[in-house]
This record gives structure tokens, sequence and C-alpha cells, in this order.
């Protein structure tokens, strides 16, 4: 072999090797061989998404100030002061969740301080009343509905949950705009009859999940009772749900996977366990689960192709979630073996779209990875 080639080969080598070392730091492997976040990984997940929510995208900004034809001299912050940052508003709030999270699981990361203050400007009591006011004014009070507004209950959940000062106060000062989002909650599940299975924004279940575990967090009993209501009237009958054949068109998560981890939190163990063998008969099948959990592969990583890796990220954490919820004789070792196998294949293969300096991969993909491995809990 000639010099040169010999030198490019090395470098290749240990490049790739780099890579994987790196990645194998973000994780480590619970007792039960599944993936959980290092602190390492903590603080590389909370310096992308720290990137992403101080850094505003033009291109979702652009197309909204020419549809309601803004002024020029209008900028993103005017209109969202505190999630101006990432390509679009609701990743701007999952990224905000996603440093609440980090900050609530892994107080000492380098990180923190950074954090606390970005979070302290986002929630303060200015920019929170210009959001509601924003939020009011548009779409009839449902803009970003119910995906973008279900993450923001998803950021109360969590404050609720932590004992810190700072939670406390922010949980305060957002206070107006929960109790808009209640209620649009409350009306809009009231007032719709049935819904169609959706892995993408418009996802049901996902909304109604993520309201859910705000309602109980915060005592809401009527929006708890409303939601409880809305998810059996969608979902209790619904049986063969197309986990094979997903993800359907452009979806970035599992519309079935989505249903299985809301109903755990609707049903009793034991009334959960026979509902999802009719839900997903495959999950409890050892010849046809491998084939259900498969992973669409895709070449490319970049723009929409990242849907992909969303999804399996999405997939993650909801069976995180229903592994949490099942009886322990629910699986067999088998299963259990294939579903925690499947995960973590899913998280190998998800990495290696994101924190290679993509800000269209990283402002949404960042807080995907986290609640992955910790949000379900």
């Amino acid at each position: 072999m000639k010099p040169i080639y010999f030198l490019i080969a090395c470098f290749i080598f240990v490049n790739q090797s780099v890579l994987v070392f790196s990645q194998e730091k973000l994780t480590k492997k619970d007792n039960n061989g599944v993936y959980v976040l290092t602190e390492t990984g903590a603080s590389h997940f909370a310096k992308l998404s720290l990137n992403c929510a101080e850094r505003s995208s033009p291109h979702y900004y652009e197309e909204y100030k020419a549809y309601y034809k803004l002024k020029d001299s209008t900028t993103s912050k005017n209109l969202w002061p505190s999630f101006y940052g990432c390509y679009d508003w609701h990743s701007s709030v999952h990224n905000h969740w996603c440093l609440v999270k980090l900050l609530k699981n892994h107080p000492s990361i380098p990180e923190a301080k950074e954090i606390r203050a970005r979070l302290n400007e986002a929630f303060s009591v200015r920019n929170i009343r210009q959001e509601h006011y924003f939020i009011s004014l548009n779409e009839g009070g449902f803009f970003e509905f119910p995906y973008g507004q279900s993450w923001f209950l998803k950021i109360a959940d969590e404050l609720k949950l932590w004992n810190d000062p700072d939670a406390g106060k922010w949980l305060t000062q957002i206070d107006p705009l929960l109790i808009k989002i209640e209620d649009n909650h409350l009306k809009y599940w009231k007032k719709t009859p049935e819904v169609e299975i959706s892995g993408s924004h418009d996802s049901p279940a996902m909304g109604i999940s993520f309201a859910l575990d705000y309602a109980r967090s915060s005592s809401n009993k009527k929006l708890e009772k409303e939601l409880l209501k809305a998810a059996k009237k969608y979902y209790l009958k619904v049986k063969n749900a197309p986990i094979t054949f997903e993800p359907i068109e452009y979806d970035f998560m599992s519309g079935t996977l989505l249903i299985a981890d809301l109903m755990r939190k609707v049903l009793s163990k034991n009334d959960y366990v026979k509902w999802l063998s009719k839900f997903t008969p495959e999950l409890f099948d050892n010849e046809l689960v491998e084939d259900a959990l498969k992973i669409n592969k895709t070449n490319d990583h970049e723009g929409g192709e990242a849907h992909w890796d969303g999804f399996h990220l999405n997939r993650i954490w909801c069976l995180n979630g229903m592994l949490k919820s099942l009886p322990d004789n629910a699986l067999n070792n088998a299963l259990k073996s294939k579903w925690m196998n499947s995960m973590n294949e899913m998280w190998d293969y998800a990495q290696q779209s994101i924190g290679k300096g993509n800000y269209d991969v990283d402002h949404w993909l960042s807080s995907f990875s986290v609640f992955a491995l910790e949000g379900y809990k």
C-alpha cells in the first residue's frame, strides 16, 4: 500500500473509532440491558438543545410571516419571545421541555447555569404574556394544537413534579398560558366525535397523553375526566392497528405505539394487557414481533428523511413506557429480549444523524433523544 493511502486509511479508521467511542459514552445499559442516558449524554444533548433554542431559523417564520402578511420589521422574537428558536414554534417548546428535564435529572452537568438562564428568559412574565397574546389571536386560540400546545403542558408537568425553587417560580409565571391550553383541551376533545390514527403533528393520542400527565400532576380532575373519556371513546375498541406498516407517509412518530403509550395510563395493568394483545397482537408473538419493530432504514438522514430517526426515537419512548407499565409476566423472556434489542438498535440507528452540525436535524431530534430514554418516566 502506498504511504498516502495508508495514512488516509488510518485517518478514516481513527475518526470512525472516535465517533463510535463518543456515541458509546452517551449511554449505558441498565440492569435489563436497555440504554439509559449518562451524564456525558445529558451534557451532549443539553448543548444541542441550547444551541437550537437560542437560534432562530428563517424557514418556518418566513412562511408564517408571508401567510399572515406581517410587516417586514416584525421578527420572530416579536411574535414568540419565549419560543422563537428552532425551526418552528413547537420544536422550540419541546426543546425547552428537554432543557427542563435535563436540569431536573442531571443538575450537575456543566450546562446547568446556562440552562437556568435560558429558562428564566423563556418563562418570564413578560414573554409568556406575549406568547399567550399571540396564541389567543391565531387560529381561534388553537395555534399549534394539539402538538405544540401539548408539549407546553408536558413542560408544566415536569415543573409540577420538581422540588426546585425555580421550578415553582416558572410554574407560576407560565400560568396564564397554561389556563388557555387547559381550556383548549377541555373544549376540543369533548366536541370531536372520532379521530384517525396519526404519527404526525395532529396525533390525538400524543396530545391526550401529555395533557393527561399534566392533569394528574396538577390534580385537575375535570380535565383528567374529559381526557380519559376521550381516550376510551377513540381507542378502547380498536383492534389490529397497523404497526407493521409504519411509518405511514411522512409520519415522524409511531401512530400505533402512541396510542399504546396513552392507554397504559388509562387502563389498569390487567385490562391493559388484554387490550394491548388485541390492539397490537404482533408484539406478543415471537415470530411476528421482529417484523413489527423492524428499523425502516434510509441512506439519507437529512431533511425530511430524518423523520425516520424521530419515528424510531418515538417508538423507543413508547416501548419504554409500556415496559414500565406491563405486569412482569406479560412478556416471556424471549419476547422481552426482542423488544429491548430492537429499542437499542433503533437508538443506534437514529443517532447517526444527530449532533453532526445539521440544524434541521438537531432542532428536534435532540429533545426526541432525551424523551426516548428519560421522558416516559
